[in-house]
């Protein structure tokens, strides 16, 4: 065998190895992409046999208010990311009706408080990202609740969550 022949031999060894590592990470990647989403999506179930069908969402029971003490929390901030893992939202925010910001599970979210306290203002309930509108009456005022579910919430769902967004108010307003 001469140079180039063993020096091929061994590039194409390389690529293989190479290859076959790719496709062994990739393979890592897809089973804590699985795990994850199992522990984040609790409302979707995977097809019966698996037929190669959509995963249907379930639907979730409400939760019950006493879940949430806000005797246990320290901040409204807190509050609100514990009615987010309660109701299964990526960000809460809450707004007064003329755009200015109460409190948030986001940051930098003034510009949002602005800009869905006007959507709301003009009778939408939610946008095209996904975000869902509510309007919470407290003490003679509205204010905005912008919520950004992981699933579509069922009106049960939303009349708990605005129940919840009260007892915050109360409490830390």
């Amino acid at each position: 065998m001469d140079s180039t022949t063993i020096f091929l031999v061994v590039i194409m060894a390389v690529v293989i190895a190479g290859f076959a590592g790719i496709l062994y990470f990739f393979r890592k990647i897809e089973q804590a992409l699985a795990a994850e989403r199992q522990s984040c999506s609790p409302g979707v179930t995977a097809t019966q046999g698996g037929s190669g069908g959509a995963a249907q969402p379930l639907q979730r029971p409400v939760p019950s208010l006493d879940e949430i003490d806000p005797k246990k929390i320290g901040s409204l901030e807190e509050y609100l990311g514990a009615i987010g893992q309660k109701y299964g939202l990526a960000s809460f925010t809450l707004a007064t009706a003329d755009g200015l910001l109460i409190g948030s599970t986001k940051a930098g979210a003034q510009g949002e408080a602005a800009q869905y306290s006007y959507l709301y203002t003009q009778g939408r309930l939610h946008d095209e990202t996904g975000a869902e509108l509510l309007g919470i009456p407290y003490r003679g005022e509205t204010v905005i609740g912008i919520a950004r579910p992981s699933e579509h919430l069922s009106a049960d769902l939303m009349s708990a969550l605005e129940q919840d967004t009260q007892d915050a108010l109360r409490h830390w307003v």
